[in-house]
């Protein structure tokens, strides 16, 4: 399954810190029609290099669902930086 929420947490050095939560369920319903004038095109592309449609899609599918759990840190002496998505 596809993630579907993220968090974005920064904290300052002078101890401010600030988390947001993005609904990432809207930002694939938002890209829903993109993927829908992709889909024909990336089905004739496989057919160019010869790669199975199939095992295409399973392709971008699998990279999609395997963003989950996955955690971003950037840190330094003035700011934490983390994203989140779950």
């Amino acid at each position: 399954m596809i993630p579907l929420t993220a968090t974005v947490r920064m904290r300052l050095a002078e101890g401010r810190s600030w988390r947001i939560w993005i609904p990432l369920f809207v930002v694939w319903l938002m890209l829903l029609p993109v993927a829908l004038v992709l889909f024909p095109m990336m089905f004739l592309l496989g057919l160019l290099v010869r790669v199975s449609a199939f095992r295409l899609y399973g392709t971008v599918w699998g990279t999609l669902s395997s963003l989950r759990n996955t955690l971003v840190e950037v840190e330094n002496e003035d700011v934490l930086f983390r994203v989140r998505i779950v």
